[in-house]
């Protein structure tokens, strides 16, 4: 196995970009103005211009952050074929125009296959998106790449490495690149050798959590953490009619989840001090999960004012619905663990670090086991795999189209057509180089909506961040943002710009929330308010600044 090909796989950051025309045209949205007629010496000056940035990209590489940052955003804004799906369409209209096409199976073929690429909104029940990005062009070379490795790795070692990839853990992370380099050892001997190093980190991290005097505070954060799971699937399966509470199990969940609150807030009395309580950031924090806890402890005693068991049940399944006006008894508990993480990170931030790593170490040490068990599975790839790569390739069929279309009576004109993709498709490359992730765009068609942009992002712990803007024609502009964590709790917020869209959603939320149930989810938190158009823009944008990074933009 070649463990050095972690830092090639997967998916770092991607951002599509839609445009929108209607679908006669065969762009991707219905209502946006249709693309003017480019004149062949304005698609050459834009063209030119490509070339121009390429060269200041190539000056200024190794100048400050800032100039980075101001050449990816003039890269973006310099649209060449800002509505590809469009031009898609109309080269393959072009081709299907020619009778020469239809006696040459080689362009026939290649006609099609530009067909092929546009897709219909409904596709994405079907069609996993990371296929449509890898065949967007813009990973071409990449994937030329990785096709070229003679090994085929199951998706549980692409996994294992992907793991590897987002480690925080830097020092971790070194270890590991240093054993990818010793191009000796074999995939059962990369495994061991891998596996040894996780466990002499996970002995290092231990020991420094014994000896912190915060050590029974780390754990109360996951146990803050484990008691919110529970209680969410507690509400699921009550909501779904699949469990019942009894009087007894209401009493003991309440009496654990005082204790612990007791416990914690007693220990960090202990280990405060007086140039902890000087610190600004601990002061917050601190206040915020004293006033969380408090929150928790005053809803539990509430409970122990109700007088008969039926009532107790009713108050208690109202507590842990996502339909409490304060915010359910776990989004509590949550919240309460969040604060008290942050807060303990200026109690002890090597205990805290330690802490950290021990998650991560146990997250990639499982993923670890199910990789050595289908280590057997890793097979050579057949030169049809690599052909397949191509094929599939929109940048590919573009280039093959240019170098088979020159005997045709059109072909400046097909020759122009494609140039003009290409060359946008190499501008989505420029960003994706400087920005150290992907930008691409999807060719999708969905009439009822004017514009959108979706972004993804992987944080922490295995959990992973979704921001959807979409505006549609009638309804208006709405924005979604949702995370997911432990692979099965989704949690989501919804803006939108008007009232009457917001009691739509409102209106049908259960068949929503089924939805998703449907797909082996649980929904955790959902919330939704009406917000200004404006904000509702801002509200996308400030998403690069979440502290987990991209994976995803579209």
């Amino acid at each position: 196995m070649d463990i050095a090909s972690l830092n090639s796989q997967g998916i770092n950051q991607t951002s599509i970009q839609s445009g929108s025309t209607p679908k006669q045209q065969g762009t991707i949205f219905k209502n946006q103005p249709p693309q003017q007629n480019i004149s062949e010496q304005r698609v050459n000056d834009a063209i030119d211009s490509v070339d121009r940035l390429l060269n200041r990209v190539m000056n200024e590489l190794g100048s400050s952050g800032g100039k980075t940052a101001t050449i990816i955003e003039q890269a973006k804004d310099a649209k060449i074929a800002p509505n590809l799906a469009n031009d898609l369409q109309a080269l393959a209209k072009a081709l299907d125009s020619s009778d020469e096409v239809a006696q040459n199976p080689a362009l026939k073929e290649l006609s099609l296959k530009l067909k092929e690429f546009l897709k219909p909104i409904a596709d994405l029940k079907t069609i996993p998106l990371n296929e449509q990005i890898k065949s967007s062009g813009v990973m071409l070379e990449a994937n030329l790449k990785e096709a070229l490795n003679p090994q085929k790795l199951p998706a549980s070692v692409q996994k294992l490495l992907s793991d590897i990839k987002n480690l925080s853990n830097q020092n971790l992370l070194n270890q590991i690149i240093n054993l990818a380099n010793d191009t000796t050892l074999d995939t059962k001997s990369s495994f061991f050798k891998l596996n040894e190093i996780l466990q002499n980190e996970k002995a290092n991290s231990i020991q420094i959590l014994n000896s912190s005097s915060a050590k029974s505070l780390l754990l109360g954060v996951d146990k803050l953490d484990n008691m919110s799971k529970f209680l969410d699937k507690l509400n699921f399966n009550l909501s779904e009619k699949s469990a019942n509470i009894t009087p007894d199990s209401i009493k003991t969940q309440a009496g654990k989840i005082s204790e612990l609150i007791n416990n914690l807030k007693q220990n960090l009395q202990n280990v405060s001090n007086e140039k902890l309580n000087q610190s600004s950031g601990f002061s917050a924090n601190l206040k915020d999960f004293t006033k969380i806890a408090k929150g928790v402890e005053e809803a539990l005693g509430r409970l122990n004012n109700v007088g008969n068991e039926t009532d107790l049940i009713k108050a208690y399944t109202g507590l842990i619905s996502k339909d409490s006006g304060d915010g359910s008894l776990q989004e509590k508990l949550s919240s309460a663990a969040r604060r008290l993480a942050q807060t303990l990170n200026f109690i002890d931030q090597t205990a805290s670090s330690a802490k950290s790593n021990l998650d991560e170490l146990k997250l990639l040490t499982k993923q670890l086991n199910v990789a050595t068990n289908d280590s057997s599975n890793i097979e050579t790839k057949s030169s049809s795999e690599i052909s397949k790569t191509l094929n599939s390739d929109i940048k590919s069929t573009l280039l093959s189209l240019q170098d088979k279309a020159n005997s045709l009576n059109n072909a400046q004109q097909i020759s122009q057509m494609a140039t003009k993709m290409l060359s946008q498709i190499e501008l989505h490359q420029i960003v994706s180089s400087l920005s150290g992730g992907v930008q691409t765009y999807l060719p999708y068609v969905w009439d009822e909506v004017d514009d959108t942009k979706v972004a993804f992002k992987r944080g922490k712990k295995d959990k992973y961040y979704a921001q959807i803007d979409l505006n549609f024609k009638q309804y208006g502009q709405i924005n979604i943002l949702a995370s997911l964590s432990d692979k099965r709790y989704i949690d989501v917020s919804i803006a939108t710009a008007q009232k009457d869209f917001k009691d739509l959603i409102i209106a049908n939320q259960k068949e929503l929330k089924q939805a998703i149930s449907a797909i082996g989810l649980m929904v955790s938190g959902f919330s939704i308010k009406v917000m200004p158009k404006n904000e509702i823009k801002e509200r996308f944008k400030d998403f690069d600044g979440l502290e987990m990074g991209y994976d995803v933009r579209a």
